[in-house]
């Protein structure tokens, strides 16, 4: 059977800095952010579709259908075109719309996303996510509160950078501040103290050698790309290839990826088969590094 290119995404909600009157009496936890998130899907399932401006270019979020706690979703751009008809031995000249659309699949429990690379219809899987993100927060900003989608992927992915021969000069973590994992790490705990020392609701750190010797400890950074591996975050380094050129290597580069073996035109139906539910769930599984959402999906 033939299917389609998932990529695999996290969203985290964070909080400001200060309470407002907004958000005031919502405490900054796993619980709290999940049920806003929660409430934020069910708002897009009863007035089925919301628009947003990004990039000037007009985006949909269109609700499809809920299977217990996954919603599907179409994410569509409004795209304008020229069309000429011929009416009564004369040309016309009309403009017309397109809808061109990607599929988007949320697990609502784990806040994970998969989103359908079409290059058709978006240049990039990363463009997607971002345009959700536009979309969402367009729509949460009355509570002041926003998301950001964050790639989930391999711990390797990282870790492949370093060998006796590599040259790194630059390390970058992109840090959101805890969210739904409610581990007890160096990471998570270092997040926390960010959170309540500073008021932090993301934190950047940059390791930089000049030399390109950059050689990270794996016992001393591990729990960091692990959360960041888990959709926490992201990283980029800057190293040097095989031909000695100097590039720029990114964890949004690196998500992981399913084929979700269900047909275009079987994603188009009214609503998917039990069968077809129980692959949503089991490509979510394939995608997911937590195991206690491993075992709730």
């Amino acid at each position: 059977m033939n299917g389609n290119l998932f990529y695999g995404f996290r969203g985290n909600i964070l909080f400001p800095s200060q309470s407002t009157i907004f958000n005031i009496g919502l405490q900054n936890n796993s619980i709290s952010k999940n049920k806003i998130f929660r409430e934020y899907f069910i708002m897009i399932e009863e007035k089925k579709k919301l628009e947003s401006q990004y990039q000037n270019r007009l985006y949909y979020l269109i609700f499809k259908n809920k299977y217990d706690d996954v919603l599907h979703c179409q994410l569509a751009r409004r795209k304008h075109f020229n069309k000429r008809e011929l009416k009564d031995n004369n040309i016309i000249e009309l403009e017309d719309s397109d809808y061109p659309y990607v599929n988007i699949f949320i697990e609502l429990n784990s806040q994970k996303f998969l989103i359908e690379s079409n290059t058709q219809v978006f240049e990039n899987y990363n463009t997607c996510s971002k345009v959700i993100e536009n979309i969402i927060n367009n729509n949460l900003k009355e509570k002041d509160i926003r998301i950001e989608l964050n790639p989930i992927n391999e711990e390797p992915n990282f870790w492949n950078y370093f060998d006796d021969n590599s040259k790194v000069y630059n390390i970058e973590f992109k840090l959101a501040s805890p969210n739904m994992f409610d581990a007890e790490d160096d990471a998570t705990n270092f997040l926390k103290e960010a959170e309540r020392n500073v008021g932090a609701s993301k934190v950047i750190l940059n390791f930089c050698n000049e030399e390109g010797n950059l050689k990270p400890n794996k016992n001393g950074i591990d729990s960091f790309i692990k959360y960041i591996s888990a959709g926490g975050g992201t990283w980029k380094i800057r190293t040097e290839n095989s031909n000695g050129e100097r590039e720029n290597v990114s964890s949004e580069q690196k998500s992981k990826k399913v084929n979700i073996p269900i047909t275009y035109e079987e994603l188009k139906n009214a609503m998917l088969t039990l069968e077809q539910q129980k692959i949503i769930n089991d490509c979510f599984n394939k995608i997911e590094t937590i195991e206690k959402f491993k075992e709730q999906s």
